[in-house]
């Protein structure tokens, strides 16, 4: 009977410990999420960003604006991450090949057309 009621105070120490653990962090959370808000306000953020000097083929074929205007059409939400800087540098280059072939793509119609 003690025995039971020793693991029976345990295990709701633990689920007591592990909500406000839960309350704690989620708290936190939030409270960082405002200040980021806060921080991101102090910056004047540009309306488009350049892309960086890589050495791949795809970056450099055509002017920048061109692409990020494709960019811009086709992948709204890759788009307004990139304006923002918070695309990561695999996805960008995936992007910027991307559009890059919508570009050639246009060109290829472009020349058949006419």
């Amino acid at each position: 009977m003690i025995e039971s009621l020793v693991i029976a105070a345990l295990a709701l120490n633990g689920i007591l410990c592990t909500a406000a653990l839960v309350w704690l962090l989620r708290r936190a959370g939030r409270r960082r999420d405002r200040e980021w808000v806060a921080e991101l306000a102090l910056f004047d953020l540009p309306d488009k960003l350049e892309p960086p000097g890589f050495e791949f083929e795809s970056y450099g074929r055509y002017p920048s604006r061109e692409i990020v205007e494709i960019m811009a059409e086709h992948y709204p939400v890759a788009y307004e991450r990139y304006r923002l800087g918070r695309m990561g540098s695999s996805e960008r280059l995936q992007v910027w090949d991307a559009c890059c072939a919508i570009h050639d793509a246009r060109f290829e119609i472009e020349e058949l057309c006419s």
